[in-house]
């Protein structure tokens, strides 16, 4: 993992985090490569999520969820649909892992945004991760009575 501290500090979901990570990847547009500070975070309290913060050019971070198992899938193989896929590099590029992200802008429009991580940081950070909950034991983690109880009381978009 890289040891270079991104800009600015992303913003905590949980003050359970257990795992982060701190890397350097690189946005890649028309042929050019440009390096992106990131945090990967990870908790045994959303133990199907991780969080990607990106320090592109804004001043707050932007953050992603990706489920586990996709970002897993994808260092070996093409995984996902719509705003998040991850795919390995091939050839002379087979120690990357790419992140296409597809999300709209303030103003509605669509923002597409391709990312390249060294392979070997993010299945080092996968590692950990299974060592906080170990793949297949997510819904042991879970708080179901909780979730049930937000979806009761400020429905699904809460």
């Amino acid at each position: 993992m890289s040891h270079e501290e991104p800009a600015a500090t992303p913003p905590l979901r949980s003050t359970a985090w257990l795992c982060t990570a701190h890397l350097m990847l690189h946005a890649v547009t028309a042929g050019r490569s440009y390096p992106v500070p990131a945090c990967l975070a990870y908790s045994a309290e959303d133990p199907y999520a991780i969080y990607l913060d990106s320090h592109s050019d804004s001043d707050s971070p932007v953050t992603w969820e990706l489920s586990r198992e996709l970002l897993t899938a994808g260092t070996t193989r093409r995984a996902g649909a719509g705003a998040v896929i991850v795919y390995p590099g091939h050839g002379d590029d087979a120690d990357s892992t790419y992140l296409l992200l597809t999300g709209h802008d303030d103003s509605g429009e669509t923002d597409t945004a391709l990312l390249r991580a060294q392979t070997s940081d993010v299945e080092a950070f996968l590692r950990w991760t299974e060592h906080i909950v170990p793949p297949g034991q997510e819904g042991d983690h879970l708080d179901m009575d909780s979730v049930i109880r937000q979806l009761l009381e400020h429905g699904p978009e809460s």
